[in-house]
């Protein structure tokens, strides 16, 4: 490691250190935050400059005291924000996966692709997918990444198209940028993307995307089955809009 890169860490340790001191604190002077954290005034006063500039302390224009800020309580309350959010969609897929009695899965959109957070299988259910918590698969192949793409405009279809390695996973797989926008648009139509073995063989999926009070595409789910049980095709896409629908409500979409 370089000197300067053993200067950066050893900075933001300090850093820290004066951080977690004045949260045990009502307020400090410069000189009391020196002391406890046991380095040169000098040093302290550029580390307590750089947070206060960067709202993580505040300083009393009075006493000249500093105190810590509310900015990382906003941060972890952004996390805690995210971890609602996860726990409300696992639910609903979990509800579904249990009433119809097929694998269901929520993903994310992670640098265009879709990362696979949750995936539910029954017990009961002998089918079992390739899919893997923590696994990601192309959008442009698979009904939930296509319900994702369907919420851009399609300038921006193009444009992920464009710097994709677009290939044929199996013999349906869309690898036509026109047909590819046709399908979007019905997708858009429909409100639900269609995987018609597009990504793996011999299994077909239904997803949509649900949204939260702040996203339009907070996440997707789907269900997947067999094509062999492509006649109840009908009945689960009911259940994945009505659970798309549900989803984006608790999450404060309406």
């Amino acid at each position: 490691m370089s000197k300067n890169s053993t200067t950066r860490v050893q900075s933001v340790d300090r850093a820290l250190s004066i951080l977690e001191t004045l949260s045990n604190y009502e307020s400090l002077s410069l000189l009391e935050i020196s002391e406890k954290v046991h380095l040169h005034k000098a040093t302290t006063h550029r580390l307590v400059n750089s947070l206060l500039d960067n709202g993580y302390i505040e300083k009393d224009p009075i006493t000249k005291h500093y105190r810590i800020s509310l900015k990382l309580f906003e941060l972890g309350n952004r996390r805690v924000q995210n971890i609602d959010f996860l726990n409300v969609a696992k639910s609903m897929i979990r509800q579904l996966a249990i009433e119809i009695n097929q694998t269901v899965h929520l993903v994310i959109e992670d640098n265009n692709e879709v990362l696979y957070i949750d995936k539910y299988e029954p017990t009961q259910n002998e089918n079992r997918m390739r899919s893997k918590i923590g696994m990601k698969a192309p959008m442009y192949c698979t009904a939930v990444g296509k319900a994702i793409l369907a919420t851009r405009s399609n300038t921006e279809i193009t444009q992920y198209w464009e710097n994709t390695n677009i290939k044929k996973l199996t013999n349906n797989t869309i690898i036509n940028l026109d047909d590819f926008l046709q399908e979007i648009e019905s997708i858009r139509k429909n409100g639900y993307a269609i995987d018609n073995e597009e990504n793996e063989q011999g299994i077909v999926c239904v997803g949509a995307v649900f949204s939260s009070f702040k996203e339009v595409a907070a996440g997707a789910i789907s269900v997947s089955m067999p094509i062999l049980e492509i006649d109840k095709k009908t009945f689960f896409i009911e259940k994945v809009l009505e659970t798309a629908e549900k989803t984006s409500k608790l999450l404060g979409h309406f």
